[in-house]
């Protein structure tokens, strides 16, 4: 090693005879200021000994460190190490000594020699070093403790570099981050998972005091909290992409300003496709007693089935079920029992799924304590707004509110919507070429929003037509004629004749003229007063008039399941559940046989409940996959963005007293 200026200057010409020739063609002269230390070079290391050179005798320290920084680089140790050595013995700052030691431990690195970098840059006193100097230091330290497997020290480190990196580094670095955490022991990370009293957490010690940084926008102790809470959900669940993705959102909520938001590391972003709901403890919450026991035992009946019909799955099927056969089924009475003490003994019990609740009101406030827990909601979800007070003496499943804005990404919603089915029958009146259809309900709250349900889809399915869809609402039987009279005009026809024969004094030959303006009529009714509608709407329309195809809705379909059928209604297409309208179906004849004259209602409510449970393992794969579906009992069965399942019904048409079901259509939106 060269010990003397006489002997470091030899080595410098030897430096410049060696490097000049290749040097000189592209240099040029800059500002005549040294770099400072650890920025980006712009030139070789004979640009930079040049100019140590050039000065002379003058104190030239920086443009030496700078020649020493560009040499190893280059990988040019044994001349870098000689600058070193002739800068060790001079006279050096308290900066330049630390930025110097900085430079020593580079080299050491860079040659893998790991062990003695880290004991040179664990000498340094970082707090002589530049902002720059730093930043450097701090990448070279949790680099060498990356290296030597020390990811306690390493995320140290990295905990105290993240708040001083430019935005083009943020999201390399929180990936390094999470990933050295992740390794820390599980009772390491989980301390601060979940906290009670943030406040009672001491500050990390921090070693090194940053000046003039920006501070990160939360407190240093709920810094290195949340990192260490999500370092330890990572940790837990990345095998288990459904639970990782829940807990995530859980973090997010708990730290809605953790400066890792705008960079989340990309093992947490680029999760792959969520695996299906795989469930071993299964909690159904559903009236089992009570007002609403009759409904809540119609689904039980209906899950039941379900469950028992995949546990004598055989093991040579061809379809392997993803369910487990070893699944438990536990029935929750929620009748005169509160939400709060059911979630307790879902968590006492190990619940990692829920059916239900049925009751609105039950939904509303069970889904903000299951908020860790997957759901299928047995109905729709509450509205966002103030609601009123829910009123039990309501059909629990007849009602169809718009969904909740914010929706967690594991809980759904199963309601039987009376206004869906009356969008499905807006569009498939639409499909048939129809231009005016007519809506006739009764005049009640129900009649009204499905009514509302319907002019609402027309209104979207043509929206160049600057129309309204007309609908009118009868009250009692006894005004069904005159109700008709009223709907189709033939009020006026009849007024008219009868002020002719008033004028003319003559018997005439007359025929009552019914309006021409509409195509299609969309009856909302019970069965009996679609059987007395029927027979007054086709009277009153004129008998040279096209006749005017009727639809209508399931509230109507209650066909005996003797086979006895009405011959009343030929003509009338209704929609349905596939379960109800073929009903030659295996689990239809098996139903019947063991829970004999069943209503519809209730055979709707059993295939919520069979559909409910079959649904489970696809949840995942419709929510993901595009235009999935999945054929039930209830219809083709989708998610739609609000997380709610969706059933394409099925239509028939009575022809001759038996039904003849319909082609089905498939949408083109």
């Amino acid at each position: 090693m060269f010990t003397s200026t006489k002997r470091f200057s030899q080595l410098l010409i030897m430096l410049l005879t060696l490097s000049i020739l290749s040097a000189c063609s592209t240099m040029t002269s800059p500002e005549d200021t040294p770099p400072e230390a650890f920025t980006e070079l712009d030139y070789d290391s004979a640009f930079y000994l040049k100019k140590d050179q050039e000065h002379g005798t003058e104190d030239n320290s920086a443009w030496q460190m700078a020649a020493v920084q560009a040499l190893i680089q280059e990988r040019k140790f044994v001349l870098a190490d000689s600058i070193i050595e002739h800068l060790q013995s001079k006279e050096l700052s308290e900066s330049e000594q630390a930025s110097l030691s900085l430079l020593i431990a580079d080299g050491l690195g860079a040659q893998g020699r790991q062990e003695q970098a880290r004991q040179t840059i664990n000498s340094i006193d970082a707090q002589h070093l530049s902002s720059i100097g730093l930043i450097h230091y701090l990448k070279l330290k949790a680099v060498l403790e990356v290296q030597m497997q020390d990811p306690q020290a390493a995320s140290d480190t990295l905990l105290l570099l993240s708040p001083l990196l430019a935005e083009d580094e943020q999201q390399a670095h929180n990936d390094l981050l999470l990933t050295q955490l992740s390794l820390l022991p599980a009772e390491i990370l989980n301390q601060y998972q979940p906290l009670v009293n943030a406040e009672e957490i001491e500050a990390p010690e921090m070693p090194i005091e940053i000046p003039a940084v920006e501070k990160p926008a939360v407190e240093k102790n709920e810094f290195k909290e949340g990192w260490y809470a999500l370092a330890g959900i990572y940790q837990s669940f990345q095998l288990r992409p459904n639970q990782l993705i829940r807990s995530i959102d859980e973090w997010k909520n708990r730290y809605p300003t953790h400066p890792v938001l705008e960079y989340m590391p990309s093992q947490l972003t680029d999760i792959p496709e969520a695996s299906p709901y795989q469930p071993q403890n299964i909690a159904v919450l559903i009236p089992l007693s009570g007002r609403f026991q009759q409904q809540g035992k119609a689904i039980q009946y209906g899950l039941l089935d379900a469950y028992y019909r995949q546990q004598q799955t055989t093991q040579d099927s061809a379809e392997q079920l993803i369910i487990s056969q070893a699944a438990k089924l536990t029935f929750y009475d929620t009748n005169g029992r509160s939400m709060e003490e059911i979630v307790l003994k879902l968590k006492t019990d190990n619940i990692d799924f829920v059916i239900g609740p049925l009751l609105k009101s039950d939904i509303k406030e069970f889904l903000p304590l299951a908020q860790s827990l997957p759901v299928l909601a047995l109905n729709s979800f509450a509205k966002q707004t103030a609601a009123k007070p829910a009123d039990k003496s309501a059909d629990p499943v007849d009602e169809n509110q718009p969904a909740v804005n914010k929706v967690a990404a594991w809980h759904y919603a199963f309601p039987i919507s009376p206004e869906d089915e009356a969008k499905q029958a807006a569009w498939l009146i639409n499909q048939q070429s129809h231009k005016t259809p007519l809506v006739i309900a009764p005049d009640s709250a129900y009649g009204k929003r499905i009514a509302s349900a319907f002019k609402q889809k027309w209104a979207e399915l043509n929206p160049e037509k600057d129309n309204t869809t007309e609908a009118y609402y009868f009250t009692d039987k006894a005004q069904l004629p005159k109700f008709i009279d009223q709907a189709l005009q033939t009020g006026k026809s009849k007024s008219r004749i009868s002020q002719m024969q008033a004028i003319t004094k003559l018997p005439l030959k007359t025929e009552v003229r019914s309006r021409r303006d509409i195509d299609a009529i969309y009856i909302i009714s019970k069965r009996d007063e679609l059987t007395l509608l029927k027979p007054f709407i086709e009277v009153s329309i004129s008998p040279f008039a096209s006749k005017i195809p009727l639809y209508a809705s399931s509230r109507s379909h209650k066909l005996d399941l003797r086979g006895k059928q009405d011959r009343e209604l030929s003509g009338v297409s209704f929609s349905d559940m596939p379960f109800l309208i073929n009903d030659n179906n295996e689990i239809m004849k098996e139903v019947q046989q063991s829970w004999q004259k069943q209503s519809f209602a209730t055979l709707r409510l059993f295939s919520l409940g069979f559909d409910s449970y079959q649904l489970i393992e696809r949840l995942m794969q419709l929510q993901v996959t595009e235009g999935a579906f999945y054929p039930g009992l209830t219809g083709d069965l989708s998610l739609d963005k609000t997380n709610t399942v969706q059933a394409k019904l099925s239509w028939a048409v009575y022809k001759n007293g038996k039904l003849s079901e319909i082609a089905p259509l498939t949408p083109a939106e």
